[in-house]
């Protein structure tokens, strides 16, 4: 049985994604030690540093969804994650977004579960200040899509079928799940997908920790192979033997 992360990637004209991307899979290989698949396009694949073996599957992503980033409007290619079952050549795939980086093994010990899909239904903000968008959005509870583990099963296949379902008909989802959010978003897709697929019932089977951000807001001045530092409010922390999804696009990019 095969195991090994997914990742996709794609620049925009604001961001440099294939940078997080290198440095996740340096994290990849530190900790988890797994193959590595990225889904990117040729743009972005020429951009790419050499990473030793890793396997690239090039794909023209759909277009045209935008998201608030520090107060501006910036391009997002995050349509091609409802292909991830498709895409994947794992028997168990770790989904995962090039900006979170592991610093332990953790997500080794989900690997071998009864449960044929996983991942986090709530969040920590490590610097306490509850900064988080997205959680109070729907009468649904989010689910974040930031790691998905699945195995390649019937049923996770129905589950990425109903998500291409979903995003084609968004405004409609969105409208009746009475999100705020306009713009599509893989959270809320998954989200409804699960709820639909359990009988209209919510999941159990979650990743058990939860998932350790860092906001839009928050600087991060340092990353090495052990640690991360970020800064909020003048004040610098520095992280170890944590995991963590690092939402600031500009400390790759200068």
């Amino acid at each position: 049985m095969s195991t090994g992360v997914l990742l996709y990637c794609f620049n925009t004209p604001e961001v440099d994604y294939h940078l997080m991307a290198e440095r996740c899979v340096e994290q990849i290989k530190k900790y988890l030690k797994l193959e590595v698949t990225i889904v990117t396009d040729m743009a972005t694949f020429k951009k790419f540093k050499p990473l030793g073996f890793v396997n690239y599957k090039l794909v023209s992503p759909l277009k045209g969804n935008r998201r608030v980033y520090r107060e501006k409007s910036i391009s997002w290619h995050n349509m091609e994650r409802v292909n991830a079952w498709d895409h994947s050549p794992y028997d168990t795939t770790i989904l995962m977004d090039c900006d979170y980086f592991v610093f332990t093994d953790n997500l080794l010990s989900f690997l071998n579960t009864d449960y044929e899909l996983l991942l986090h239904n709530k969040v920590h903000d490590l610097t306490g200040n509850n900064l988080i968008v997205g959680v109070q959005e729907s009468v649904l509870p989010i689910v974040w899509a930031t790691v998905v583990i699945f195995k390649k099963t019937q049923y996770t296949g129905m589950v990425f079928g109903l998500i291409k379902h979903i995003q084609k008909h968004y405004a409609h989802y969105r409208n009746l799940y009475r999100i705020k959010y306009t713009n599509y978003r893989n959270d809320f897709a998954f989200a409804m997908a699960l709820h639909q697929l359990n009988g209209f019932n919510s999941l159990t089977n979650y990743i058990p920790t939860p998932m350790a951000m860092l906001a839009h807001e928050v600087d991060v001045v340092r990353l090495t192979e052990d640690s991360i530092s970020f800064k909020y409010k003048d004040q610098i922390y520095d992280i170890k033997n944590q995991d963590v999804h690092a939402m600031d696009k500009e400390f790759l990019n200068g």
